[in-house]
């Protein structure tokens, strides 16, 4: 009798397996669409309207796209309930699921209790052209996203490929642009609109629109690109290249430095992981020379062939640093003696190289600042460093970006918890503020005191906690698996180069989708075999 108790108590546990293994298949599906929509799709879409509305439109297709996947997730769980018993949450919420739960009440009543409301839909955020559609729908959709990608995703090496197809394509649709192919018809025929003698003055480039939001896309896809091609041995890995370098060639042709310092900062943190095996040291060293070759190629035809300023002859030791680079990359990955260091100490030698390339770095600044300080108009990112270290904390920094991170704290004290209201920073930021420079300003241009003022410190905080709690845990996880090395790499840059950009339903939703990769288990685990 227990024997055959037994069997039944087998039976319905494999019958229970086999079902869950149903749904899981479905459930995968759907977060795969996800994935593929929102980092694939959603950065090439534009209506046949191109940039006019364009942030509305990449709204709205953000909230179709959306719309369609919870609709799956529905009907998902509505048939799981059906089921007999019903199958319900079979993980228990993380930390950083309860963060983020955290974040999304603290948004709501942040919007209900907003002092704006008559001024502001705070729902869906003030519209185009003075609004970033920034709302309590646009902060609701993204927590779904982490919600679904961190539940339900199981990693493929093939949605990597299409990231790098539509990556290549958009550095290259910009990059044509840049010198006068506008193939799309991206700009009015009437260029005299936008007040500049040519294409090359435009602040809208390929199909992400603002030159800010390029800025923050670029820097995730030239580091999620070009670590998969660092560390992913796949059939993929030449596209990897070529889209890492293509948006690589459209960030130099910027002129908003926030992307830079991003790619910058994620890959000196990357060092640990870039030299455990000479295989990937090889690679960087690859990728570094196609990134020089894209840069002297841009000064090339920009600075001869545009401005004539630029003899080829100048451009010699920028090409033969790019041939020195490949030559020792394609020597380490043939021929060099294998790298081995301790797997519990294999972190320290990588630790001791950022800090020496820091202090170097420092004392660069340092140098090349000061010869650029002592010009007739000192000007430029190296300069405006060397400022900083020396305590010349001024408002014109950052393209005025001090003035308005002083002006937006001064409006904290106001509404301190929950702050002012989704999207309300216009109306928070201080009435006699405004007009300096001559512009009026509706975005803080640094993601965390846009936060701190328009949900307060609540909000902040339970967003800080949300990104360490769900990425924390991936880190380890880098040496072994190449995926996870990849994302948290473009994890990295985005937070870095969130600290002088904007958010915006364009580019910002790539970074949800890391943090639900980051976040689940399923992908931290995966083998190479499991992800082919």
């Amino acid at each position: 009798m227990a024997y055959a108790s037994k069997n039944a108590g087998n039976y319905i546990e494999r019958k229970k397996a086999a079902i869950y293994g149903r749904f899981d298949s479905w459930q995968n599906r759907v977060a795969r669409l996800l994935v593929i929509l929102l980092l694939c799709i959603q950065p090439l879409f534009l209506s046949p309207e191109r940039y006019i509305r364009l942030t509305q439109h990449k709204f709205e297709f953000f909230c179709v796209c959306m719309g369609a996947v919870l609709l799956f997730v529905l009907i998902i769980w509505l048939v799981r309930l059906t089921r007999k018993p019903p199958l319900l949450l079979r993980e228990q919420p993380t930390l950083a699921d309860w963060a983020i739960l955290g974040f999304a009440i603290v948004t709501i009543l942040s919007a209900l209790l907003s002092p704006f409301k008559a001024d502001v839909n705070v729902w869906v955020g003030i519209p185009e052209p003075e609004g970033r559609f920034g709302g309590v729908i646009t902060q609701l959709l993204y927590v779904a996203v982490f919600l679904i990608v961190s539940r339900w995703y199981k990693p493929r090496v093939s949605d990597f490929a299409v990231f790098g197809i539509s990556a290549a394509l958009i550095g290259l649709i910009g990059v044509l642009q840049f010198y006068g192919m506008d193939f799309l018809k991206l700009w009015p025929n009437d260029i005299d609109r936008y007040h500049v003698e040519n294409f090359y003055d435009i602040y809208f480039r390929s199909t992400l629109g603002n030159i800010d939001i390029v800025s923050t896309y670029v820097c995730i896809a030239v580091l999620l690109s070009g670590f998969l091609f660092i560390r992913m041995k796949s059939k993929w890995q030449p596209l990897w290249l070529a889209s890492s370098a293509l948006c690589f060639w459209l960030m130099v042709l910027g002129t908003t430095y926030s992307g830079r310092v991003g790619v910058l900062a994620a890959m000196v943190l990357a060092i640990p992981f870039i030299i455990e095996g000479r295989k990937t040291l090889g690679r960087t060293l690859v990728l570094g020379a196609s990134w020089l070759v894209v840069y002297t190629l841009q000064a090339l035809f920009y600075d001869t062939l545009v401005k004539g300023a630029r003899t080829v002859s100048s451009l010699l030791p920028y090409a033969l640093a790019a041939a020195v680079l490949l030559a020792a990359g394609i020597v380490l990955m043939r021929f060099g003696k294998e790298l081995s260091f301790d797997r519990k100490i294999r972190w320290l030698p990588g630790v001791i190289l950022i800090v020496v390339i820091i202090v170097l770095g420092i004392a660069g600044v340092e140098v090349f600042g000061g010869r650029i300080a002592k010009t007739e108009e000192p000007s430029g990112m190296i300069y405006e460093a060397r400022e900083v270290l020396h305590g010349n904390i001024y408002d014109e920094l950052g393209t005025n970006r001090v003035y308005i991170w002083r002006n937006a704290l001064k409006a904290y004290p106001d509404r301190p918890l929950i702050g002012s209201g989704p999207d309300t920073f216009f109306q928070a930021f201080p009435e006699d503020a405004h007009g300096r420079y001559g512009q009026n300003y509706d975005a803080a241009h640094n993601e965390y005191i846009q936060i701190l003022i328009c949900q307060g410190i609540l909000g902040l905080l339970c967003y800080l906690l949300f990104l360490v709690s769900a990425s924390l845990r991936a880190v380890p996880k880098a040496f072994r698996n190449p995926l996870v090395m990849a994302v948290l790499a473009a994890f990295v840059g985005y937070l870095v180069q969130a600290f002088f950009n904007i958010s915006l339903p364009i580019a910002s939703q790539a970074l949800w989708v890391f943090a639900g990769m980051l976040a689940n288990k399923r992908f931290r685990d995966a083998s190479i075999r499991d992800i082919a």
